[in-house]
């Protein structure tokens, strides 16, 4: 009876392990976000070569007969490893901008959301008044959603020139960085 009751009991703790082991944290090294992209536009995905494991890069083109009218040309998605840099989000927003007015001294910061949900924070933000490589001070938004993950740190970054950053084109990109997913 002692034997039947402790198999029963091992069958039920591998089943219920079964059952939330699907719910647990993604692996170091391949957790990912995913991220929508609005709009109609067709985007074509580029590995970005990182020199150590610990940090992936993507960068997402658009491709096609609208690229040339497209507002964001590209989305870069770079994902750090926590085993290997412990960062946060908390003080991102702040360092990119010091970095930014370096460069363009009139460049602004704009906290548009900040989240902290199970002592994980996810921040997105607008320096505006930057310049892209190609223009000058003042031409471009950058917009940028920073998320910890349960293992990573994920920065979604894009610029977007400054007479195409309407308050609608605003607002659906905001929507897209908002939804998106850790997995």
């Amino acid at each position: 009876m002692l034997r039947i009751f402790t198999n029963s009991l091992f069958i039920l703790v591998a089943c219920v392990c079964w059952a939330f082991g699907s719910k647990a944290q993604p692996t170091p090294g391949k957790e990912k976000i995913v991220i929508t992209f609005p709009g109609e536009y067709r985007w074509k995905s580029t590995k970005i070569p990182k020199d150590t494991k610990g940090i992936r890069g993507t960068a997402y083109t658009v491709k096609g007969r609208e690229e040339e009218n497209a507002p964001v040309k590209t989305v870069t998605v770079t994902t750090i490893d926590r085993r290997y840099y412990p960062m946060k989000a908390e003080g991102t927003p702040e360092e990119k901008w010091e970095f930014e007015k370096a460069g363009c001294p009139e460049a602004l910061l704009d906290i548009v959301d900040r989240k902290t949900a199970e002592g994980r924070t996810s921040i997105l933000y607008a320096i505006k008044a930057t310049k892209s490589p190609e223009g000058a001070c003042g031409s471009t938004v950058l917009l940028t959603y920073v998320a910890e993950g349960p293992t990573a740190l994920h920065t979604v970054e894009l610029s977007i020139p400054q007479e195409r950053y309407t308050p609608e084109l605003q607002q659906e990109w905001h929507d897209a960085l908002l939804q998106s997913k850790i997995e």
